[in-house]
């Protein structure tokens, strides 16, 4: 009588030869998208109503992989570019987490500890309102990706600062920091996430759970001890970009052609190493 698998699998280190062809993904952008919460989230509800505010895209296969991740694999490039660069999204205020996958790494290898954010700094004296500052307070609080030039024709457009940070998302969100001035009061300077539904939990800070299911003490605002630190006016409605922009190292933006889409995805990799480190 023949016998097989009599040898145990466990624990063993196999190698494969690849065979066959990659299919679809092979010609498309695929991205991995994980929702971020402790809730169960309907697979059907949550892609009709991503498809439906990415105004239902041609050519897009969806596979629900399980561990609340879903792919989305576009054949038209510049379209699964355009989405990624514009999110954050988020789905009846639950926030969704998009990274680039690609074919040569498993989908659960894809990391969702990691988003970008444009954020808003309120409340700088008018000395202070300009793009070295900004680089340097985005610097402070993790990685910059883009800074927003505030000057148009020699012209102070915006009355804060606007600067695309990188942030691991595990961590609480800063949200104030008091500005020294020498032989001047001390002033607080206060930030704003764009688009940011209240999907953080208004004791600790951190994304993906709410207040009541939080063991944590409830963090005070560092201005006023009295007050907490955080509320539902964190996030904000995005504004309208200036014209005058800054070419930046984002991993997500100045994207032109599907030529781009490798280098897209060593840029992503080296910045989550730096966020890890």
């Amino acid at each position: 009588m023949t016998t097989y698998g009599l040898e145990s699998i466990e624990g063993k280190l196999i190698s494969f030869n690849k065979g066959g062809e990659f299919g679809y993904k092979v010609d498309c952008i695929n991205l991995v998208e994980k929702i971020i919460t402790k809730k169960e989230i309907s697979f059907k509800m949550c892609k009709n109503t991503l498809l439906g505010m990415w105004e239902n895209p041609q050519g897009v296969a969806v596979t629900d992989i399980g561990r609340k991740k879903l792919l989305f694999s576009f054949t038209d490039i510049k379209k699964g570019l355009q989405i990624i660069q514009n999110d954050p999204w988020n789905i009846r205020g639950i926030l969704i987490n998009l990274q680039l996958w690609s074919e040569r790494e498993s989908v659960f290898d894809v990391i969702h500890n990691y988003m970008e954010f444009w954020i808003q700094v309120h409340g700088l004296p008018l000395d202070y309102m300009n793009k070295k500052i900004a680089t340097k307070v985005g610097n402070i609080m993790e990685i910059v990706a883009e800074v927003e030039n505030m000057l148009v024709d020699g012209i102070l457009r915006r009355s804060f600062l606007r600067i695309k940070v990188g942030r691991d998302i595990t961590k609480a969100l800063p949200t104030e920091f008091c500005l020294f001035r020498e032989k001047m009061p001390k002033t607080w300077v206060f930030f704003r996430y764009e688009r940011l539904p209240d999907c953080y939990c208004f004791k600790c800070g951190i994304i993906g759970h709410k207040k009541k299911n939080c063991s944590k003490l409830t963090a005070m605002a560092c201005w006023d001890p009295t007050k907490p630190k955080y509320s539902a006016d964190l996030g904000m409605n995005p504004v309208r970009p200036l014209s005058a922009m800054e070419e930046g190292s984002s991993w997500k933006s100045g994207w032109r052609n599907e030529g781009e889409v490798d280098l897209v995805r060593e840029q992503q990799h080296s910045k989550k190493e730096s966020v890890e480190k």
